[in-house]
């Protein structure tokens, strides 16, 4: 019984989404995605990452740099 009520969910909702279309469906998950953007604790996170990333790229290159002068 419980199967035949998850089968015919399923169905239903695959039928919603081609219903929908898939350019709703993306419109969709991309308004989704700017909105979950555009949080300040995710602006933060990202400055914050962006930061780290480019001390580590900065030492990476100060490396390299002595490392070719040694040469």
């Amino acid at each position: 019984m419980i199967g035949w009520i998850v089968l015919i969910l399923a169905v239903l909702v695959i039928l919603a989404l081609v219903g929908l279309g898939w350019s709703t469906f993306f419109g969709g998950v991309k308004k989704g995605i700017e909105k979950i953007g555009n949080l300040p604790e995710v602006k933060n996170l990202t400055n914050k990452a962006k930061s780290e990333f480019d001390t580590i790229i900065g030492n990476s290159t100060l490396n390299i740099a002595a490392i070719v002068q040694k040469i």
